[in-house]
């Protein structure tokens, strides 16, 4: 199927689109998440499934959520498979909301945050909506933490919604972007086979907008350990740095990337080393020092959080790892 320029906004306020290849059973439980707070006739919602040529079942699955969703659903299959990125694309392509989120088909929604989002979305032009969201291994609920946060914060400082966000900037499932806020002349090729189309969409609303927004309530729940078949250090590294270096030859401030890449150094690339040199990840075996290095040795957190993650022995490295846990939960 090929990708068309479709992106006419219209009255609908939020399209919750979902990529899915060959992942029924999680998508299943996707969509209960999603239905159990959307109505088949809710004129703010657009529930948008783009199948990328599964061959499981998938058709099935979402067949059995039709007469809930009724119009609100709209449902892409393509015939043949057009990559990740190029799925990502077709949704954002294909949405018809003025915001739009892509929901990963294994996180789920959780109850009440469709109602919270709409009617937050309702009261504000926001470039960016950053969810709060947990991980969960097994069970959503019973791993949900304790504490619970509610309210919003509205960011009028860009550097300062930056360092809220960080490098959750590259997770699709958390942010709500306003597509009026989005260049409809960019080029997409360069963002293609990137793993990372989503930053397209992403800076162009956040730099653009004058108001970004967090909601504090948890709103998604995010399953984890459950994606790789990419190289950490060629998406992270090689592929992320390119892509900043695109917008910053736009005008865009390096400060804020900075921040983002300081917050990769010393929080998500230990985490994620760790986890796949203790075989908790299905990220590609790759030599992290040599590809890091070229574009991170400048960074003293580089060698601080990064380097230490690659190089300590196993035994230690759980240590180290709870450490990392305390800096993500106290920066």
């Amino acid at each position: 199927m090929p990708i068309e320029h479709t992106n006419k906004i219209m009255d609908i306020l939020l399209t919750i689109a979902i990529p899915t290849y060959n992942r029924a059973e999680y998508l299943d439980e996707c969509l209960s998440s999603i239905c159990r707070q959307a109505t088949s006739n809710d004129p703010r919602l657009e529930v948008l499934i783009s199948n990328n040529n599964s061959n499981d079942s998938t058709d099935d699955v979402v067949a059995k959520y039709h007469s809930s969703l009724g119009a609100t659903l709209t449902y892409l299959k393509n015939d043949t498979n057009i990559g990740p990125d190029g799925n990502f694309l077709q949704c954002f392509r294909k949405a018809k909301g003025k915001y739009f989120l892509i929901l990963g088909d294994d996180d789920l929604l959780l109850d009440g945050a469709g109602d919270i989002i709409l009617r937050f979305l309702e009261n504000g032009n926001y470039g960016v909506v950053y969810l709060n969201s947990y991980g969960f291994i097994h069970d959503s609920q019973r791993e949900k933490p304790d504490r619970g946060l509610s309210g919003s914060t509205i960011y009028d400082d860009i550097a300062k919604f930056v360092r809220k966000i960080s490098y959750f900037v590259t997770f699709t499932s958390v942010n709500i972007v306003n597509r009026t806020m989005v260049n409809q002349e960019r080029d997409w090729q360069p963002f293609l086979k990137s793993n990372l189309v989503q930053l397209g969409w992403v800076f162009d609303a956040l730099f653009k907008a004058t108001q970004n927004a967090f909601i504090a309530d948890y709103c998604i729940a995010a399953r984890l350990y459950n994606s790789g078949g990419y190289r950490l250090s060629k998406v992270f590294g090689e592929n992320f740095d390119q892509i900043c270096r695109m917008f910053m030859a736009s005008g865009i401030e390096e400060q804020y990337f900075e921040i983002i890449k300081n917050s990769l150094l010393t929080r998500h690339f230990p985490a994620q080393i760790i986890r796949q040199r203790n075989n908790m990840t299905h990220l590609e075996q790759e030599n992290y020092f040599h590809t890091f290095y070229r574009r991170y040795r400048r960074y003293p957190r580089f060698w601080l959080f990064t380097v230490p993650a690659i190089f300590l022995p196993r035994k230690v490295v759980y240590f180290f790892y709870t450490l990392v846990k305390w800096i993500k939960t106290n920066d």
